[in-house]
C-alpha cells in the first residue's frame, strides 16, 4: 500500500506545484518553503494547518477524557492568556525585521498554531464564550494575514525582477525554476 501521504503530495506536486507552494519559486522566497517527498511545501500552511488542528483535537479529547477536570476548572481568560503568549512569539519576528533561521520560522510557525487552538478551546466548551472566542480569533487572525498581505513582496526587495512582479520568473510555475541551495538549512 506504501505511503498515501508521500503519493498524494508527489502527485499533486507533480501536477499543479502551486496548490503545494504557492510562494513566488525564486531563491527570494526559499525560506518560505520545506522540502517534503521532493516537493516544495509552504511552509506556514504544511506547519500551522496541521498541527493547529492536531492541537485542538489533542485539547478537546484531553478535555473529554484524561484532563476533564483540570482543563474545565481553567479559566476563559487563562486560556486566552496561554493562547496570545504562544502566539507572541510568531507576532515579535514579523514585528522585528530581518531574516530567519528555518528553525525558528518552523517553531513560531508551530506556536502560532498551537496558540490559536487555546485560544480556539472556549468556542467548544463554553457556549456563553464562543461570540468573544469568536471575536479574539478571528481580530487577532484578520490583522494578521493583513499584514502578511501587505508585506508579500517585501522578500522581493533586490530581485531584478522585481518591478515585474507578478509577471517575474519566480511566479512562472513550469518547472524552470530554482531555490537557492544557501538557505535550505539557514
Amino acid at each position: 500500500m506504501g505511503n498515501l501521504l508521500e503519493k498524494l503530495i508527489r502527485r499533486v506536486g507533480e501536477e499543479d506545484p502551486l496548490l503545494l507552494a504557492h510562494h513566488p519559486t525564486c531563491e527570494y522566497y526559499s525560506h518560505h518553503v520545506i522540502e517534503l517527498y521532493g516537493q516544495k511545501l509552504c511552509m506556514g500552511c504544511f506547519i500551522v494547518y496541521p498541527v493547529g488542528v492536531v492541537s485542538l483535537l489533542i485539547l478537546v479529547l484531553s478535555r473529554l477524557t484524561i484532563l476533564s477536570g483540570q482543563i474545565a476548572d481553567i479559566t476563559t481568560h487563562s486560556l486566552y492568556i496561554a493562547g496570545f503568549t504562544l502566539i507572541s512569539p510568531k507576532v515579535l519576528l514579523k514585528i522585528v525585521p530581518g531574516q530567519r533561521a528555518r528553525w525558528q520560522r518552523i517553531l513560531t510557525k508551530a506556536t502560532l498554531a498551537v496558540g490559536l487552538a487555546f485560544v480556539a478551546l472556549p468556542f467548544v466548551f463554553r457556549p456563553s464564550e464562543r461570540v468573544p472566542t469568536l471575536c479574539l480569533f478571528f481580530g487577532f487572525l484578520i490583522p494578521y494575514v493583513g499584514y502578511k498581505a501587505w508585506t508579500a513582496t517585501d522578500d522581493c526587495k533586490g530581485c531584478p525582477e522585481a518591478d515585474d512582479f507578478p509577471n517575474c520568473s519566480g511566479m512562472s510555475f513550469d518547472r524552470t525554476y530554482t531555490y537557492s541551495t544557501d538557505d535550505q538549512d539557514g
